[in-house]
């Protein structure tokens, strides 16, 4: 199994998935309320995926700076 996940904000990859997620929302929010009818559907999801593809580009960068840092150490 793996190590345990640490749902507070001490924890660095919760603090950056929240950092991301509610601008991404409210940008969301505001391109369905005010936005176009031809693109309602499309700019939130693109919004949703550029988000996650970010996060998870970030988080991968991250981990394996950690790792390395644990090599290090021993």
């Amino acid at each position: 199994m793996s190590e345990r996940f640490e749902l507070s904000f001490k924890n660095k990859e919760v603090r950056m998935w929240f950092y991301l997620a509610v601008p991404a929302f409210i940008i969301g929010s505001i391109f369905m309320i005010y936005g176009e009818q031809k693109y309602q559907r499309y700019i939130p999801f693109l919004v949703l995926v550029i988000t996650w593809t970010i996060f998870y580009i970030w988080r991968f960068f991250y981990r394996k700076k950690q790792k390395q840092e644990v090599k290090k150490s021993y």
